[in-house]
């Protein structure tokens, strides 16, 4: 459809889409009408009374191809609601709080409507259309009134504000603000490392994980791009990944997923981010957090050996296969001996664990990947985990300040190469 729709001044605007029948399940466009009050009016149907301009506010849908811009058709949405509520009203509050994304020239717009579009019978679009704004504007109004933890626990992030209370951290979060919060599901906590739960049984941990978590600002997901690093109130800095994986896009924080389905979900002050793992706070970079793990003593004296403290404790970012002290026992009878004593060709064998780039789990799919030699290892991802070359991936998304770790139950050999 290229019909003009709204007018300003003189001037037209379009908007792109299809048949009128064709707009389920796609992205919507919101036109407004605004028409003078009338018992008789054949229009009313589609129309909600607006006591305070003393005229019908009226809505029509349109299905679009354009996914680009659905936040802010939705946003426009708001905007015309909150016209139509007045001043004072928690849709309002809503406006207030987005007013940077809403761009002004939808509020100037002089609607007219056309004849095409009066004489529509019918179509049950029509209809559905307003029960379902009026049932979308009903929950926005009443999630963007409450303040973060009362938003959580209407998403049915359960687990996380029981935490946050057991943390002592639900008056920070009721505070004015505003806060980001990536907010995990009850899943991701029930999911979590024997070790991790552990670990956060202790209540100060519990409250470090947690203000992990949460950033202070609001930031929307539109602004999180590629190995982008945002400080958190926990003081680490959280690590945003985008990858394309199946032609669809996915998202990552500290490597836990986020659900880009429920992404940007408003409260009083903040805004919240649903993901699908808990992130676990970097200890240190790469070189500084093996050396903590018992697991990992024979690759921590390797990378010593080999010369590579530097730069696997550099900014990056870097992505570690790390073989255990297991998958160094596997090597033949006096190899690893024969290695550390000769640094070079020790370097080389560690110089192909290690790829440039943050590639966590969940981004990962089959093909191969580059190492910083230039060099290429193949991955392999089914139901049953993650495998690099012949080395199976054991335990993944170690969280570090530089990148990420992947442990291996194997020594991974460059093309070629022969062991001493």
């Amino acid at each position: 459809m290229t019909d003009n729709v709204l007018k300003k001044k003189n001037k037209t605007s379009q908007l792109p889409g299809t048949e009128p029948d064709d707009w389920c399940g796609r992205d919507l466009v919101l036109v407004e009408f605004h028409l003078p009050i009338s018992r008789n009016s054949r229009n009313t149907r589609n129309c909600e009374r607006s006591e305070r301009r003393k005229s019908q506010f009226c809505f029509v849908f349109f299905s679009s191809t354009d996914k680009t811009t659905m936040n802010m058709k939705l946003l426009q949405m708001f905007v015309l609601l909150a016209v139509a509520a007045g001043s004072g009203t928690a849709m309002s509050q809503f406006l207030n709080m987005n007013i940077d994304n809403v761009k002004r020239m939808v509020l100037e717009y002089e609607p007219v409507l056309h004849d095409h579009l009066k004489n529509i019978e019918g179509i049950p679009y029509k209809s559905l259309a307003v029960l379902q704004l009026r049932e979308n504007i009903l929950k926005a109004e009443s999630v963007a009134a409450d303040p973060i933890p009362a938003v959580a626990e209407k998403l049915g992030l359960k687990e996380l504000v029981k935490n946050v209370i057991k943390a002592g951290l639900k008056d920070t979060l009721e505070s004015a603000g505003p806060f980001t919060v990536f907010g995990p599901t009850d899943d991701a906590f029930a999911n979590l490392p024997g070790w991790v739960k552990k670990e956060i049984a202790n209540v100060t941990v519990l409250g470090e994980v947690l203000k992990f978590h949460v950033l202070s600002g609001k930031v929307e997901s539109k602004s999180l791009k590629n190995e982008l690093q945002v400080p958190t109130v926990e003081g680490s800095k959280l690590r945003i990944n985008l990858y394309t994986k199946d032609s669809k896009t996915v998202a990552t924080a500290q490597c836990a997923p986020i659900d880009l389905g429920r992404v940007d979900k408003m409260a009083s002050n903040g805004i919240i981010h649903v993901l699908n793992a808990v992130m676990i706070p970097p200890a240190g970079n790469i070189v500084s957090t093996l050396a903590a793990c018992p697991v990992f003593k024979t690759l921590v004296e390797a990378v010593k050996v080999a010369g590579l403290v530097d730069t696997l404790s550099s900014p990056g970012p870097f992505t570690l296969f790390a073989p255990t002290d297991k998958a160094f026992d596997k090597l033949p009878p006096g190899t690893l001996e024969k290695l550390l004593k000769n640094p070079t060709e020790l370097a080389k064998i560690l110089k192909y664990h290690v790829v440039s780039g943050t590639f966590c789990s969940a981004g990962l799919s089959s093909g191969n990947v580059q190492t910083v030699e230039g060099q290429e290892v193949a991955i392999k991802v089914s139901a049953d985990g993650v495998v690099v070359n012949e080395s199976k991936v054991i335990y993944a998304d170690g969280s570090v300040s530089n990148g990420v770790v992947h442990a291996i139950d194997t020594v991974l050999l460059p093309p070629g190469y022969v062991l001493p």
